[in-house]
């Protein structure tokens, strides 16, 4: 008792931690500043009052303003090349000092020319090294650059590309000046043939204080080109949008969303969002007070639901942080996940929380709360009974139909016209409703991430022709007839007391399927007298009947049968007894000590409605068949005194079950089974 009460408290504690997250993430999410409740097209007229601004704020340049800013320091920017002094003297010096060595002996008085002849292709050469040889020449000038920068001992010069030098031109232009000097063959045999060996590249183009420049250069760009003071008037009603009007409606704009807008105190300002968010999930919490009685109200449906409130509030606050429009935005999407794997209550008490905290984002609030909470209710009701896969598209469809409608009655309400620029909502909720087609791969992540279960895979497992209701049908043929009844009555008395009769009814069809691995040593399977009880000990045959359990839960998993099928199978017989051969063993064995293990179904106890009562109809069903005379009396007394055995061994204790239900459940299992029971006329036979 006290464990369980220390579990319960427990639990509570960390439901109240989810909320206080929830709670703390969506505050943060929120804008804490004014929002700007405006909408605005550029050559249209201005629909609202005088707009007067209640705080300075800058104008902010235009984007192909920007661009064009940012295209012109581009183009303007010159490449920087760094010269080679060094290279330059080294190459000149050997040059001198190897056509001095070359040149032939001269006659008396011409050692002079021919001095001055080397000195003055020296200052050739030096010359165009001073210009620049450069490696890359070509790409520079398929680049169209007229102009680099050459930095030379840390001084820059804009240089013109056509008076730097290729390694080719240089050669040409040293070659050619050699020659117009008309120097006299001997000389001339000597010098020309090595001119090339001195040739070399000394520019290197500097990527990286190129670079370093231009974004210097793009980063002090001025993003603003004036200010609008408070008080003043930005634009009047009915006025026309400017080009100028509308590039300072969107500074405004920008201004309020960058959240520079806060009026009064922030503190104020956080705690009135905190209470709008409480206020969110008080409505949320509600679910769980009314439908407490309900298994959805377990601790992983209250994770995935509060789970869904917390996404699809940070999923419409995708709508302020990035200026998308929230209708673009399928804010429905985990409310239909929501409705499916647990049911139409949770999923509208989601839509009405998540539409009172997502309309604090939205421009036009009305619009959009009364366009959510309608197509939200159409997408709850035309699920409730999923039964088809293609059920979801027909309803996404009347998802996008009701937007379309209400959307389009206040434009013509408050407008009393249609433009183009009205269609781009349309736009939006088309892909709104394509987005909601992603809750068809949700729903079976869900199912298999964290083992819930929709209708749609419930009816798919109920069908007969499933592997494992097929194997159980073949090979054990009386087990499966007794499934099916005991689907029957479960489903019958879930209908009337509340919970889920699909689920109950698939659990139904499955509790039993690992008697298909021994069906010889279980009654309703037996054919022609054989019993092979009758050559076993009391021990072994429980086992053998125990073991059913075992069997089931290893074909589930090897079928993929999901963990709230699964729980049925384990759950039908709880932690009771093989009775029948445990009170025979007691009763042949009075004196002698017996290992109550060896009779005890290994269990757990039903922990939901569903599975406890399937637990009772399960053992019910089996007891009405073995009667000899199956009256109305006899089965009141009979289905009494198993449930009240039940009771009494607290096998329901675990479950969300009440008296009162449980009272009703033997009621419908009386009626059924004496209507199934009832004694028939015989037929007369035909006198001849």
């Amino acid at each position: 008792m006290i464990k369980k009460s220390l579990n319960k408290k427990i639990k509570i504690i960390g439901r109240l931690a989810v909320l206080l997250v929830a709670c703390v993430i969506i505050v943060i999410s929120l804008p804490k500043s004014q929002n700007f409740n405006y909408e605005y097209q550029l050559g249209t007229t201005w629909k609202y009052e005088n707009l007067r601004v209640p705080f300075d704020f800058p104008v902010y340049k235009m984007d192909s303003e920007l661009e064009k800013e940012k295209e012109d320091i581009k183009r303007s920017q010159l490449p920087i090349y760094n010269l080679n002094k060094e290279i330059g003297t080294t190459q000149v010096n050997k040059f001198v000092n190897e056509a001095t060595k070359l040149v032939p002996p001269t006659e008396e008085g011409e050692e002079d020319k021919h001095a001055t002849s080397i000195r003055a292709i020296r200052r050739k050469l030096a010359g165009i090294y001073h210009a620049g040889i450069l490696q890359s020449f070509e790409k520079l000038l398929e680049s169209k650059t007229s102009t680099v920068k050459i930095i030379e001992n840390n001084v820059g010069r804009d240089v013109e590309v056509k008076s730097i030098y290729s390694l080719k031109s240089a050669y040409t232009a040293l070659h050619d000046y050699t020659l117009s000097l008309h120097l006299p063959d001997s000389i001339e045999d000597v010098i020309l043939p090595i001119l090339d060996r001195y040739i070399t590249t000394n520019l290197e183009f500097d990527e990286s204080k190129t670079n370093s420049i231009l974004s210097t250069q793009l980063q002090n760009i001025s993003l603003t080109q004036g200010m609008i003071h408070k008080g003043e008037e930005v634009i009047k009603q009915d006025e026309i949008i400017t080009p100028e009007k509308f590039n300072i409606l969107n500074s405004l704009k920008k201004e309020y969303r960058n959240n520079n807008a806060v009026v009064g105190n922030r503190v104020l300002t956080i705690t009135g969002l905190s209470l709008l968010t409480l206020a969110g999930l008080l409505v949320c919490s509600l679910y769980f007070y009314f439908f407490l009685d309900r298994s959805s109200s377990s601790y992983r449906s209250f994770i995935l639901i509060f789970g869904s409130f917390l996404a699809t509030v940070l999923l419409g606050s995708i709508s302020y942080h990035y200026d998308i429009s929230i209708i673009a935005i399928p804010t429905l999407l985990l409310i239909i996940v929501t409705n499916i794997l647990i049911n139409k209550q949770a999923a509208l008490y989601l839509l009405l929380s998540t539409s009172m905290i997502l309309s604090y984002f939205a421009i036009d609030s009305y619009m959009y709360l009364f366009m959510q909470i309608a197509a939200g209710v159409v997408a709850i009701f035309s699920l409730s009974h999923l039964q088809r896969r293609g059920q979801l598209f027909f309803s996404i469809l009347l998802i996008f139909i009701t937007y379309s409608l209400i959307f389009f009655a206040f434009i013509i309400l408050r407008e009393s016209t249609f433009t183009w620029r009205h269609a781009m909502g349309f736009v939006f909720l088309v892909t709104n409703s394509i987005l909601l087609c992603l809750s068809y791969f949700i729903i079976y992540l869900f199912e298999r991430l964290f083992g819930f279960v929709s209708d749609i895979t419930l009816i798919e497992l109920s069908n007969p022709n499933h592997p494992a209701l097929r194997d159980l049908t073949h090979k054990a043929p009386g087990t499966f007839q007794h499934s099916l009844m005991v689907a029957n009555l479960a489903e019958e008395a879930i209908y009337r007391i509340g919970g889920n009769p699909l689920l109950v009814r698939t659990g139904a069809l499955y509790h039993d399927i690992g008697k298909a691995q021994e069906p010889i040593y279980f009654i309703e399977n037996q054919a022609g007298g054989v019993n092979p009880h009758a050559s076993l000990g009391f021990d072994e045959s429980a086992q053998h009947i125990i073991n059913h359990v075992t069997h089931g839960i290893i074909l589930a998993k090897k079928h993929n049968i999901p963990e709230a099928v699964v729980d049925f199978i384990r759950t039908h017989h709880g932690r009771s007894k093989a009775k029948f051969f445990y009170n025979s063993f007691k009763n042949k064995y009075p004196d002698k000590e017996i290992d109550e293990s060896i009779f005890t179904y290994p269990g757990p106890d039903p922990s939901s409605k569903e599975c406890a009562v399937l637990m009772m109809a399960d053992s019910v069903e089996a007891a009405i068949r073995s009667l000899e005379e199956k009256t109305e009396a006899n089965i009141t007394a009979r289905v009494n005194s198993i449930i009240d055995n039940q009771l009494s061994d607290k096998r329901f204790e675990q479950a969300d079950i009440t008296f009162r239900e449980i009272s009703i459940t033997k009621q419908i299992f009386i009626s059924t089974l004496a209507n199934i029971y009832h004694s028939r006329i015989s037929y007369p036979e035909l006198k001849k």
